[in-house]
Parts: structure tokens; C-alpha cells; sequence
């Protein structure tokens, strides 16, 4: 021990002095770590109760069902229970899970330290909502405890419900159209073959008359019905086309076409029907026009409408004009008339199916089909189709054919 008698009162201030600040020295680290400490618990039970998802710390106690140590406010507002009451709780008094479900739950997360499960949670007034539950396995203190944040997933659950009934809704719907789809083309098929099974007799008969017969009235009358069973076969191809579009089972076949040769064919196939009416048709075509991709029987049923519906809408005397130019990537073809054209009422219904202008003075000359058919067709081969018109001065239809060394 230090003698103090021996000490000048000086000396002993001083000592003294020099104990005190030894001890500051110690004390002020000591005062600064548990202000971190403190600081550092404020952030985390900020964090803990400002969470969007409920969290909640249990204890794994051997032999005893697991109690809960804290919870966040979330959890207790979700479960309608005060916070004061909170500690102590055991899974079952606020979850519907069995007894066994959580004990073989909680064996599973001592077993992988970590896990995400499904559950539904019980409020303090009886009603339940579903949560996911994130739960992790670590020491804290000495103790096992695990660390569960749930999340209400009602809103998901709900949705997924929605879904699935969606989901079934349109299996049945689809289903059903698909069974009216196979009820229409059996329909349709049957329709067809009654429809075009007398015709056929009927154009072989037309061709032999033609053939054997001499006088100038006997031969235009046969060539009327001839002309009028073709008639007929080609309207009925073509309810039967239109009908498979609808369906979405019309397909076509395209393949690299010299077209210049198929464009002269039919300029001479509907001439004679267009001097009937002392109609003129001219040609507008360059010497030499690329191949486009096409289905030629397809093609020439779209030429065939468009010079049809022309030679129909033109009067007497009057002109139609089959051309066909290059444009870019793709060949464009119209056909033209100097007919009655189209009124401006009527321009946006003219590709609509059934139908018909309304100064048409045939009203049993065709279905109103035609042009949605040709929609079909040009689309398909990945083209368009468009018009101009002017009441009173014609009309020209246009539609585009992709070249065919775009796709080589």
C-alpha cells in the first residue's frame, strides 16, 4: 500500500488527478460502445416494428410446445391481439395448423435451418386469412429460437382463385366452340356435296351440248345453262371457302408463280362475259414482272371476284382495267371500272361479310361475300387490300403479293 504519510499534500492532489483520469479513460469507450449498442437496438426495433410483414421470434424448448418471445406490431394488428399479450403465445392460438403439422414443421426447420410454407392465420375475432410464411433456425442467448415472417397473401390467393376460374372458363368455352366449329364444317361439308352433286351432271351436259349442238338458239341457250351451273359451282366454292375462314381452317398454298401468264389466261376467260355487256377490258402490264409467292388458285379466285364484282357494277358500254406493277418488296395488282362506284356512306362496310350495296339491282345476284373473301385470301398471302371509290365515277381495287425473292 502506498504510505501517505510520506506524501506531500501536492503529491496526493496529483496522484489523484492521475487515478481519475486513468478510470475517464476506461469509462468513456465503455459509455461509447453502449451508446452504439443502444442506437443500434433503436434501428432494429424500428426496422422490426415498421416491417410491411408480420415477424414473429420463437423459442424451440425440448419436450415443450414452441412459445413465441416477441412480435412485431404488424403481427399483433393483423391479429386483431394486443402486443402486451403477445409473449407466451403458442402457434395454435393463432393458426389453424395442427398440432402435428407444426410439430413436423418445425422438426423440418431445425432439420434445414431455414423454410417457406404456406399457412392460414387465425384473428382474435374468429375470421382467418392465408399467409406465407420465411422462417429461419438460429441461437440467440443460448436458446433456439426461429425467426417466421408472414406475409398475408390473400390478395395473391385471391387472384390465383380468379385465375383458375378463368382459367376453366375458357377450357369450357373452348371446348364448346370447338365442338360448334366441327358441328358447322360436317354441316357445311354435307351442304356442299348436296349442293354440288347435281351440279355436276349438269356442267358435263353443258359442255357435250355445246359440243353437238348447232343452231344459233339452241347453242345460246345451252351455253346459258352451262355458264349458269359454273356460276352456281363457283358461288358455292365460295361459301364453302368463306365458311372455312371463319372457322380459321382456310389455308393456301404459296409457292414461287410466274404471274404475267396467269393474268393473260384470265383476261381471255372473262372477256366473253364482258363483251356480253359490250364491256372493253385492257390490259396494263409491263413487259416483264417478277414471281410472287402464291397460291395460283387462290390468286385467280381473288381476280376473279374483283373482275366480276367490276363487270357487274359497270354499265354497258363501259371500261375495266386489270393491271399490276412492282412496289417495293411487293407486286400490286387492281382492277378498275368506270362504273357506278361507291358511296362514301358505304365505303367502310364494303369488305364486311353479307354485305351488299345498296343500290344493288340484283338483290338475288350473290351473297355479299365475295369481297370478305378476297380480305381472307390476300391476307393470307401475307398481303393487303384496299380500294378507291367516287359515286358515280368507278372504283379500283388494289391488293399487294409479296415477291417471291423476298423469301429466298
Amino acid at each position: 500500500m502506498t504510505d501517505h504519510t510520506d506524501k506531500t499534500q501536492s503529491e496526493l492532489i496529483a496522484e489523484i488527478e492521475r487515478l481519475q483520469s486513468a478510470v475517464e479513460a476506461v469509462i468513456e469507450p465503455a459509455e461509447t460502445d453502449c451508446r452504439s449498442v443502444r442506437e443500434s437496438e433503436e434501428k432494429f426495433r424500428m426496422l422490426f416494428h415498421n416491417a410491411n410483414d408480420a415477424i414473429f421470434l420463437w423459442e424451440i424448448r425440448n419436450g415443450y410446445p414452441t412459445v413465441l418471445l416477441e412480435a412485431n406490431k404488424v403481427a399483433a394488428s393483423r391479429l386483431g391481439i394486443p402486443m402486451a399479450e403477445m409473449p407466451d403465445l403458442q402457434v395454435a392460438d393463432f393458426s389453424i395448423t395442427t398440432r402435428a403439422e407444426t410439430e413436423a414443421n418445425v422438426a423440418r426447420l431445425l432439420q434445414d435451418r431455414h423454410g417457406t410454407f404456406e399457412s392460414v392465420h387465425k384473428r382474435r375475432d374468429g375470421s382467418t386469412f392465408p399467409v406465407e410464411i420465411s422462417s429461419h433456425v438460429f441461437e440467440l442467448g443460448g436458446k433456439t429460437v426461429i425467426l417466421s415472417i408472414a406475409r398475408d397473401i390473400t390478395v395473391r390467393k385471391k387472384s390465383q382463385e380468379e385465375l383458375t376460374a378463368l382459367y376453366h372458363r375458357e377450357k369450357d368455352l373452348r371446348l364448346a366452340l370447338e365442338t360448334e366449329i366441327s358441328k358447322r364444317i360436317d354441316f357445311t361439308r354435307s351442304l356442299v356435296h348436296e349442293l354440288k352433286t347435281p351440279l355436276t351432271p349438269m356442267i358435263a351436259s353443258g359442255e357435250v351440248l355445246l359440243d353437238i349442238l348447232e343452231g344459233e338458239d339452241e347453242l345460246r341457250l345451252a351455253g346459258n345453262i352451262y355458264r349458269g351451273a359454273l356460276n352456281l359451282e363457283r358461288r358455292i366454292n365460295d361459301l364453302l371457302d368463306f365458311a372455312r375462314g371463319e372457322m380459321g381452317v382456310l389455308k393456301v398454298s404459296r409457292q414461287p408463280l410466274d404471274i404475267c401468264p396467269l393474268l393473260l389466261d384470265l383476261a381471255a376467260e372473262v372477256s366473253p362475259q364482258f363483251d356480253r355487256k359490250q364491256q372493253s377490258l385492257e390490259l396494263n402490264l409491263p413487259d416483264i414482272l417478277p414471281q410472287v409467292l402464291a397460291d395460283e388458285d387462290r390468286l385467280k379466285q381473288v381476280l376473279l371476284n374483283l373482275l366480276t364484282n367490276a363487270g357487274k357494277f359497270t354499265p354497258r358500254g363501259g371500261q375495266i382495267t386489270l393491271g399490276a406493277k412492282v412496289d417495293g418488296n411487293m407486286l400490286q395488282l387492281w382492277v378498275s371500272d368506270n362504273g357506278r362506284g361507291i358511296a362514301q356512306t358505304e365505303q367502310a362496310s364494303i369488305f364486311l361479310p353479307y354485305y351488299r350495296v345498296q343500290d344493288d339491282n340484283d338483290p338475288n345476284d350473290g351473297m355479299g361475300i365475295g369481297l370478305a373473301l378476297c380480305k381472307m385470301l390476300v391476307t393470307l398471302h401475307s398481303g393487303d387490300i384496299w380500294f378507291t371509290s367516287e359515286k358515280g365515277q368507278g372504283s379500283t381495287f388494289y391488293f399487294t403479293l409479296p415477291l417471291a425473292k423476298n423469301m429466298e
